[in-house]
């Protein structure tokens, strides 16, 4: 009898202790710290793994992993929302950051997902006419293991082709710009919006930037450090310079001589010499971009005419009365610099890649050169963008984080070989020049084509060809009401901007 006591308070005592064990076990689990390997967190490089896209789903893996699922909101889950919540904190910390990274840190911390995806870039020209663009393409791909897929549209049909792509479903993932262009704008989405990073480094050109902006939103961005960029510059031909006798620019400009008094004097001289006229515009309203003025205005919220701006009047009858005199009625014809019926043309430093077609001839020839414009003009010096080539993400693009990867590298001019990207040592430092200039863009260009077809509604066909100083205001007046349809016009657009 004595024997069956002793053992059945064996039994209870075994009993009483499994039960102590399983609940000091359970106590244990709802408070001790997980090793990382339990959780689905952001690693030591700043990336949330794979599986961190969504919170959803992030707290259904965490419950399942740690045996929490049917925890009825113990413990357990409490821990894992805040560990979300910290999760989505990092992550922010991370694309805030990540403009901060030089290119191997910002490779170290890229998300493993995006190796073997594919980022489309859409442009108007080839690859190629960016000099080594196509190596840094290949050293891209190389190092991310993301492949570019470079699509070349029409420039005449640009935005039309887009809006294609994207209502089929095949948008790109970046698009370029070759103005502030509110209808080409509208088509992509806000930077941050399209690809997880904010684009708020130093790296980022300011400038452009906030021009790209509309009601406080980015849709437009380039590096600072880039030559992909377009400021309008003076070219002319070396052997055209020397053939009739005249001061070399880049020796003028180098030793604080290059001047508009100096520039007109040498225009004048040569049609002297020859019967023609010095300089080709591209335009013939080169000089009204020169003075920082455009037909229309944009605070980044609200279009405005600015045609009635007294020194729009002013410059155009000045453009008037150079005409015949300096400036002739031929523009964009590059082989009349190229053959020297002309001295001075004003074009997009894009001009001067070693790569790009246009002056092939002088080109082959060793003879295209460039200096900024000159001084003196106005009494704020300003440098136009020919075109203010900027980035942007269309709307339905599917691989927004690779783009930012792709536009880190392949905008950063460190990747290019400097000494032989543009023609020669001089349209180099030209280049770094004006790039620290404060810039000015047009901002009706894009307005006025959609409207009217025409950006100068036919004022620089009237320079031109009559070019007379005391009629332009009637000509000016002429076509006021079109600015006006233009501005009704972008401000709806705008409009639709959230």
């Amino acid at each position: 009898m004595k024997t069956n006591i002793q053992r059945m308070l064996c039994l209870l005592l075994a009993i009483v202790m499994m039960f102590a064990v399983v609940g000091c076990g359970s106590k244990k689990s709802s408070t001790e710290d997980f090793d990382d390997e339990d959780w689905d967190i952001v690693d030591d490089n700043g990336d949330a793994d794979d599986a961190d896209a969504d919170a959803d789903a992030d707290d259904a893996d965490d419950a399942d992993d740690n045996g929490d699922k049917n925890n009825n909101g113990s413990g357990n889950n409490a821990t894992t929302k805040t560990e979300t919540k910290e999760t989505k904190k990092k992550k922010a910390e991370a694309v805030k950051s990540a403009d901060d990274l030089s290119w191997s840190q910002l490779v170290s911390k890229m998300p493993s997902k995006l190796k073997g995806s594919t980022v489309t870039m859409y442009s108007w020209n080839p690859a190629k006419h960016v000099t080594g663009a196509e190596k840094v393409i290949a050293n891209f791909t190389k190092q991310t293991g993301i492949k570019v897929n470079w699509k070349q549209g029409s420039y005449d049909n640009y935005d039309t082709e887009i809006a294609a792509l994207i209502n089929s479903g095949s948008s790109p993932d970046i698009i370029r710009y070759a103005s502030v262009n509110i209808y080409r704008m509208n088509l992509t989405q806000d930077v941050e919006a399209a690809t997880g990073y904010d684009f708020k480094g130093k790296i980022w050109d300011s400038q452009v930037t906030s021009a790209y902006k509309v009601n406080g939103k980015t849709y437009g961005v380039n590096l600072k450090n880039t030559f992909n960029q377009q400021p309008t510059v003076v070219y002319y031909s070396g052997a055209t310079i020397k053939r009739y006798k005249l001061d070399d620019p880049y020796d003028l400009w180098k030793s604080g001589k290059w001047t508009w008094n100096k520039f007109l004097d040498m225009c004048r001289k040569f049609k002297e010499e020859t019967g023609r006229s010095g300089w080709m515009t591209n335009d013939h309203l080169d000089l009204l971009r020169f003075s920082g003025l455009d037909f229309m205005k944009f605070d980044g919220k609200t279009f405005k005419d600015n045609s009635s701006d007294p020194a729009i009047l002013k410059t155009l009858q000045k453009i008037c009365g150079y005409k015949d005199s300096i400036t002739c009625e031929a523009m964009r014809e590059q082989d009349k610099i190229e053959n020297g019926t002309y001295l001075f043309t004003t074009d997009n430093m894009l001009c001067a890649r070693r790569t790009d077609f246009h002056y092939e001839t002088l080109k082959s020839d060793g003879d295209l050169y460039c200096v900024p414009f000159p001084k003196g003009f106005n009494k704020t010096y300003l440098v136009p963008m020919h075109e203010y080539e900027a980035y942007g993400f269309p709307k339905g693009c599917k691989n927004g984080p690779a783009a930012y990867y792709f536009l880190r590298y392949y905008l950063n001019r460190d990747n290019y070989e400097e000494k032989t990207f543009f023609v020669n040592k001089q349209a180099l430092e030209t280049y770094d020049y004006v790039m620290k200039q404060k810039r000015f863009y047009k901002v009706s260009s894009g307005p006025m084509e959609v409207t009217n077809g025409d950006s100068n509604v036919g004022l620089d066909t009237y320079i031109r060809t009559t070019g007379k100083a005391d009629q332009i205001k009637s000509e000016l007046d002429k076509v006021k009401p079109k600015f006006k349809n233009a501005v009704k016009a972008a401000n709806k657009t705008v409009a639709k901007f959230k």
